[in-house]
């Protein structure tokens, strides 16, 4: 990521840890060309447990590949991945200074929730059921 993205996400290997700890976790590296090229995670809802809501609390592409469509790619196929999981909302979120994170999510659906998570930022819900439908 570039410098100005730092804190934006949590590093990969804070994440990667994290995930051994929380088995609901699910960890994803984003490839292209045998090359890592980013990363993201997503886990189901489990306060209060609901197996058909999702959050995707990680998700970052390396500087150099911004801006290539990897992004939107990776995000679509993550999507499709937690709906095989029984999905039929997917949460996200991101600061209000991260103007291409909430475009990207826009682009694939996402929608405010006028909700904020504990650190402020913006919540986005992707009500997976409908865009399935399409």
């Amino acid at each position: 990521m570039d410098e100005s993205q730092k804190d934006y996400v949590a590093p990969n290997v804070y994440s990667i840890a994290e995930s051994k700890v929380e088995e609901h976790y699910c960890p994803r590296v984003i490839c292209f060309n045998n090359d890592v090229i980013g990363f993201l995670m997503y886990c189901v809802e489990i306060d209060p447990p609901d197996e058909t809501l999702f959050w995707l609390f990680r998700f970052m592409i390396d500087k150099n590949n911004q801006a290539k469509g990897y992004g939107t790619a990776a995000l679509q196929i993550a999507i499709d991945e937690i709906f095989t999981k029984g999905a039929k909302r997917i949460r996200t979120m991101y600061k209000s200074s991260n103007h291409c994170a909430g475009k990207l999510y826009k682009k694939l659906g996402f929608i405010e929730t006028g909700e904020y998570d504990e650190c402020g930022d913006i919540i986005l819900e992707l009500n997976i059921s409908l865009q399935k439908k399409r």
